[in-house]
């Protein structure tokens, strides 16, 4: 199995420098353009692998990320070469037919007080503001902001409840064709989240993955968190994971066994890439302000005028969970 985490694409407020958790910004036009390369970049991979299954935060600004995704996968029956998959359901067939599931599990932090302020503004409840939460942007540690520990017991309900039972499905299943899980959220909770899934099911690429992105010179916030990963994820940046089912397989399985769950042993995950975003080479932002400005569905791209048009409508499914 291989999995992505994603960072939805810019919005409104990532352009004007405000905190936005739990507000529900939307996508830019630039933004926009930004997930429609970046939906077209994973539904080209030429890996093997087929997308089955996509969740994504329910703030529109991650939904409608995960919507283009959707939107870009193949036609139902056939793959990228028009022929038949070895055995595996197609997305969007009869026997598998994908959506997009928007759980709220995995909204950004709420800032509360916060929300809506420029970076680097402080207020009577701020404790001050810090860099290094892995979005690429600074973050505050306002006294009234939705705390790590409620972060972590969201990360942790999504992977034991959506995630840890996609990965020992997949691996008692032994499918010839890689299955893909697209997870579409935000800067601050991906961070968790991949802490989450790593503690899980492979302390031990936790402890390199965290090493290896420890800042050099850390704040004083920053060595109060010492321990946690701090992953950059840009606008559509994309991390991947590759998860393999050892069955008792390896070497590096064997590493594991002392220090990851008796429920997670048998599991080889490796984290493949971090904070990609190939797709996005060569796009430039509209001038005149427009590609700042709010994206206006009604207002066609000029990708949209002069690509082909779509073979189908595809409609993101209203799971919610």
């Amino acid at each position: 199995m291989r999995l992505y985490l994603v960072r939805h694409g810019e919005s409104v407020d990532n352009v004007a420098g405000l905190y936005a958790g739990a507000r529900d910004s939307s996508l830019t036009t630039h933004g926009m353009l930004q997930v429609r390369r970046l939906g077209a970049h994973l539904a080209a991979a030429d890996d093997g692998g087929i997308i089955t299954h996509i969740f994504s935060s329910d703030l529109q600004r991650a939904s409608a990320t995960a919507a283009a995704i959707l939107d870009a996968l193949p036609d139902d029956e056939t793959d990228r070469d028009g022929k038949r998959d070895g055995g595996v359901d197609r997305p969007g067939s009869p026997a598998h037919a994908v959506a997009v599931v928007k759980v709220a599990d995995l909204r950004e932090r709420d800032f509360r007080s916060a929300e809506g302020m420029r970076f680097g503004r402080s207020s009577g409840s701020s404790a001050g503001v810090s860099d290094g939460d892995g979005t690429g942007s600074r973050n505050a540690a306002f006294a009234d902001a939705e705390s790590r520990e409620a972060m972590r017991v969201r990360a942790d309900r999504f992977v034991e409840t959506h995630l840890s039972p996609l990965l020992h499905a997949d691996a008692a299943e032994r499918r010839p064709v890689d299955v893909v899980v697209v997870v579409v959220a935000h800067g601050i909770i991906l961070n968790v989240l991949l802490s989450s899934l790593l503690q899980r099911f492979a302390p031990a690429e936790l402890a390199r993955l965290a090493a290896k992105t420890a800042v050099a010179r850390p704040s004083e916030s920053q060595r109060s968190r010492q321990g946690e990963l701090s992953v950059p994820w840009s606008n559509t940046g994309y991390l991947a994971l590759t998860v393999d089912g050892t069955q008792g397989g390896g070497d590096e399985a064997d590493a594991e066994v002392g220090t990851a769950p008796a429920l997670a042993r048998g599991f080889r995950v490796r984290v493949t890439a971090v904070n990609c975003t190939d797709h996005l080479q060569g796009l430039k932002r509209t001038r005149g302000g427009i590609g700042s400005a709010a994206f206006d569905a009604k207002q066609r791209t000029m990708d949209a005028f002069f690509g082909p048009a779509a073979k189908r409508q595809k409609k993101a499914g209203d799971g919610t969970a």
